[in-house]
């Protein structure tokens, strides 16, 4: 069944572009001479390391361990910490990031054992999720145990798979749907166990025929895994379009998909979850598509996490020209890095080298309100008026006009006549509120420690004064008390 695109709200038709790389199968490479492994691989506090330099680790070895609501990092390959250092992270705008820096022994590898986890209920099998430091491999790099915790107390009706992979360029959720089809299914059977959910449902774009006959055929024995296409339209792989195209229920602002009775999982975490709870593996690889123009033979890459971009690219025969333009993630809502000595982590979806001609166009002009950013917001804003607000920077208004509920899927960047670059404007705007919390935090910080010290003073003041007052009153009682001294002489 092919839903109409009408069912999610806006929406853009980028040219895909997936023919790139979608014609090959996933490539292992094999393990390079060292990985870079960032601390902060997922949402929330970076993990704490607890290896040190010349410590000897094995592959699949805790070597960081998750605070809080983050995420356990293992080791990819066998090898020697070398260094605990600051190392050019992929992250937007630059910057670097703690990572452990691990020259890796190719020849000293582990094998997975298969595990007997049938039977296990659902609290087993998230710590299970936990244990490997498995995140959501869509982009949004949750951590997949703390989204699926908070959905046992709620009615979960369906579990959705997010097979769309809407962004252009990118194709490692298209391949892996096609070669790990076994994994995606059991995978999703732990999920349905884990949520409670009667039917799961993979929802997929109906520019990935294979992928889609493949799951379909996989599934065929479990009467409540569906597999639904879904009409190619960006954004439909947003979990609230996702959710809104399949279930035709609208998450309400600032609520989760568990509060309308979903859990939606990405199908490359499907896969990770299966290897976790049959084979004992924790999350320590992953696919990335490495694309674009300027790519001599774009190709998926099942690589360590802490491989270098420079070596994904060497692998690929290099680059044909130089590329205009380094984007990780997709061309919608990647980011742009400028240096390929940049290690992958567990989100990275996809690395794109970009030419010139690829590159969205700058010259820009006044904005002739045709109205045309307003229909493509897949969530109802009106960007043009957010853009004009912000700069001006009326940043309370903008937030007012919705800037909060922005996906910054960069549809009405995409479909403005005048190029307008409203996205970036969005981008900022996020970044000053941000920065802005930040120094509210900071004042108020200091505001109460400012506070404390007052009243710590005030107190020692007190306590000083109590003191002294009762030194004096204890002189005074002596002083009562003492009785005169008299001479006595003796009679001679």
């Amino acid at each position: 069944m092919i839903f109409s695109k009408s069912l999610i709200r806006g929406g853009v038709h980028p040219n895909g572009n997936k023919q790139l790389s979608n014609n090959s199968e996933i490539i292992a490479i094999a393990p390079p001479k060292y990985l870079y492994i960032n601390l902060k691989q997922h949402t929330g506090a970076p993990a704490k390391a607890i290896v040190k330099v010349g410590d000897k680790v094995v592959s699949g070895q805790l070597i960081a361990k998750g605070q809080g609501s983050s995420a356990n990092i293992h080791a990819p390959q066998s090898g020697t910490v070398i260094q605990i250092a600051m190392h050019r992270a992929a992250i937007a705008g630059g910057g670097e990031e703690q990572m452990i820096h691990l020259q890796c022994d190719p020849e000293n590898q582990t094998d997975s054992i298969k595990l007997e986890h049938d039977g296990k209920t659902a609290e087993e099998l998230i710590q299970i999720i936990d244990d490997a430091g498995i995140v959501g491999m869509g982009g949004a790099v949750f951590p997949t145990a703390t989204k699926l915790r908070s959905s046992i107390n709620k009615k979960i009706d369906t579990l959705l798979i997010n097979g769309c992979e809407c962004e252009p360029y990118l194709t490692c959720d298209d391949k892996v749907m096609c070669e790990q089809s076994t994994q995606i299914i059991g995978g999703i059977r732990h999920l349905l166990t884990i949520t409670g959910a009667p039917l799961a449902i993979i929802g997929i774009e109906d520019n990935k025929p294979e992928a889609m006959q493949t799951l379909i055929d996989a599934a065929s024995e479990d009467d409540n895994i569906q597999v639904k296409a879904l009409p190619t339209h960006y954004p439909m792989g947003s979990a609230k379009q996702f959710i809104q195209a399949l279930c035709k229920v609208e998450v309400p602002k600032g609520k989760r998909s568990t509060d309308v009775g979903v859990v939606v999982q990405n199908v490359a975490t499907c896969a990770a979850i299966y290897n976790a709870v049959r084979y004992g593996r924790p999350q320590t690889h992953r696919v990335v598509t490495i694309s674009g123009g300027a790519l001599e033979h774009p190709m998926n890459i099942e690589a360590p996490i802490g491989t270098l971009i420079s070596e994904l690219v060497a692998y690929c025969g290099g680059l044909k020209e130089s590329a205009s333009r380094i984007v990780i993630g997709g061309p919608m809502m990647g980011h742009t890095i400028t240096n390929m000595h940049t290690p992958i982590i567990k989100g990275t979806s996809g690395v794109l080298f970009l030419q010139e001609s690829e590159l969205p166009q700058y010259n820009t002009s006044p904005c002739v309100s045709c109205g045309r950013c307003v229909s493509a917001c897949p969530m109802g804003l009106l960007p043009n008026a957010m853009a004009e607000l912000i700069e001006h920077d009326d940043l309370e208004a903008a937030v007012k006009q919705g800037l909060n509920s922005c996906l910054l899927c960069g549809s009405c960047a995409f479909i403005c006549p005048a190029s307008l670059p409203l996205t970036q404007y969005f981008s900022y705007a996020n970044a000053q509120l941000l920065r802005q919390k930040k120094m509210q935090q900071k004042a108020q910080l200091a505001r109460r420690l400012n506070q404390q010290r007052t009243l710590r003073l005030e107190k020692e003041a007190l306590q000083k004064a109590a003191e002294k007052e009762a030194k004096k009153a204890a002189r005074g009682a002596a002083r009562r008390t003492r009785q005169p001294t008299i001479s006595i002489k003796e009679e001679s």
